[in-house]
């Protein structure tokens, strides 16, 4: 007896779990959201996020540097997905740190927005595609 009961809470406790995931799933259905990162020399690091959200797509590579290596202010960092140029970012410094950044959007929000339009030949991006600023690479 005590093992039947076990092993019907034990039951009870597997659909719970596997209904709550449905209605988490479900949550998320519109939604596609994948990052990357990637740390290298002279204290840089690079990241990448890719989203799609209520049929809106972004796509933001940022770039970070010590202000005592071998990047400089002013200067141009190609960006490539998938192997492919699609555009540059220009480090300046943003506190201690010289940064850049490279926005895609297909909404633009306004004056204020940095991000830029998706150009016709802009890869398609999901799991696996291959993004690098510079020397530094990740992938989605």
């Amino acid at each position: 007896m005590k093992r039947a009961i076990q092993d019907v809470l034990a039951a009870a406790g597997m659909m719970s779990i596997v209904l709550f995931s449905s209605v988490g799933l479900a949550k998320d259905e519109g939604r596609t959201r994948l990052e990357c990162g990637k740390s290298g020399a002279y204290d840089t690091s690079m990241s990448a996020r890719y989203e799609v959200r209520d049929g809106r797509e972004k796509i933001d590579v940022s770039f970070e540097a010590a202000p005592t290596g071998y990047f400089f202010s002013g200067q141009e960092l190609d960006v490539h997905v998938d192997y492919v140029f699609v555009g540059k970012m220009m480090l300046r410094y943003v506190g201690f740190d010289l940064q850049g950044d490279l926005e895609f959007d297909t909404n633009i929000d306004g004056a204020n927005d940095d991000s830029v339009p998706f150009p016709e030949d802009f890869p398609s991006v999901e799991r696996g595609t291959h993004v690098t600023v510079g020397y530094l690479g990740c992938s989605l």
